[in-house]
């Protein structure tokens, strides 16, 4: 018996192979849930290498994993830069299990366009970064949210932020407002949905192990002449060196706090922003 039997939870972003969202739905399955998995179609040359080489499908690997630990999942093909599909989504998971009593809101823009001085900065790339790091974020809230009200017992909303959220560095204009956004959106939200029960947090991670896309990592590696894979290991290292625990977060470490924040335990937690970071932000 887990301590999430019988919940429901949503998680978008949830196909990269070693991302927070298939973490994430693997953790919360462990513990009893059934997983909804939401992601975009993503073109081959905006797939990481690793996850062709290994010929990884995305969220329909991750159903795979889920259904063999025993839970239910359902697969939801979703352009988080088209409203009609994002309620569709909510309504489609819920019609589906009957009830949606988690939400993990982990999409996010894949970086690297952004990485040049505000000066430079594209009105183009500038949008798509809000859209999808905070637009879509407030739309799935809200249309998920709505159902949750409609349910009455409760709910959980856990909005995957960054330590961009509070802390803004060099060339990334465009992604640190969108981030530094979802933190008030999740405060926001926090009082508007807790006479419904429903508890809205935030996890801001700092640098993660995943294989995730990153442009500027693709640019610097052509640059240097070497593979992505060794570029990306290069900045992990890197990474590493300067965190105080001496690694960087791995995508479990994230899925933990997560699953906390999922459950019962977290009952009287709501608008608070949760650091895994290993001691690199402390605030």
């Amino acid at each position: 018996m887990g301590n999430l039997d019988g919940k429901i939870a949503l998680i978008t972003g949830a196909g990269g192979m070693k991302g927070i969202g298939r973490a994430t739905a693997l953790k919360l399955a462990k513990q009893g849930a059934d997983i909804v998995l939401s992601d975009v179609q993503r073109k081959p040359e905006n797939l990481p290498p690793q996850e062709v080489q290994a010929r990884w499908r995305s969220i329909d690997s991750v159903a795979e994993e889920v259904e063999a630990l025993g839970r239910r999942c359902l697969k939801i093909w979703c352009d988080l830069t088209a409203t009609g599909q994002i309620e569709a989504m909510a309504r489609q998971a819920a019609d589906h299990f009957g009830h949606i009593d988690i939400l993990v809101n982990n999409a996010r823009a894949i970086i690297g366009r952004d990485r040049v001085p505000i000066t430079e900065l594209s009105e183009e790339v500038w949008r798509h970064f809000l859209e999808i790091n905070t637009t879509a974020v407030f739309l799935v809230t809200k249309f998920v949210g709505q159902i949750m009200v409609r349910q009455g017992r409760g709910g959980r909303i856990i909005n995957i932020a960054s330590d961009a959220s509070k802390r803004a560095k060099p060339m990334t204009a465009a992604y640190t407002s969108s981030k530094f956004a979802v933190l008030g959106l999740t405060q926001a939200a926090a009082l508007d949905l807790a006479p419904h029960r429903i508890t809205v947090n935030a996890v801001c991670p700092g640098t993660v192990n995943t294989d995730r896309l990153n442009y500027w990592e693709q640019a610097q590696a052509r640059a240097q002449g070497v593979a992505p894979e060794a570029f990306r290991a290069q900045v992990i290292a890197n990474s590493a060196k300067a965190t105080p625990l001496g690694r960087v977060a791995e995508s479990e470490d994230v899925a933990n706090l997560v699953a906390f924040l999922a459950s019962d335990e977290a009952n009287f937690i709501t608008a608070q922003a949760y650091n895994v970071n290993g001691g690199v932000l402390s605030h």
